[in-house]
C-alpha cells in the first residue's frame, strides 16, 4: 500500500511531458477558456458556418 509520505519516480517521454505543460498552461489562461466556452455556446446555439462560406466573405 502507498502512503502519501511515499515519493515514486515516472518516467515519460518528453514530448507527453511538452504536451502535459501546454494543457496545464491553457487551463489556466482565465482568457483561452472564455473563449473556449464561447466558442462551445456557440455551436450548440448553432451560431456556426461552414468554412467555405466563410473564406467566400473573405
Amino acid at each position: 500500500m502507498t502512503t502519501a509520505k511515499q515519493s515514486r519516480l515516472v518516467s515519460i517521454p518528453k514530448s507527453d511531458l511538452d504536451s502535459l505543460e501546454a494543457t496545464v498552461e491553457t487551463l489556466e489562461n482565465e482568457y483561452v477558456m472564455d473563449q473556449l466556452e464561447r466558442s462551445e455556446q456557440d455551436i450548440q446555439k448553432g451560431r456556426v458556418r461552414n468554412v467555405r462560406e466563410f473564406l467566400k466573405e473573405l
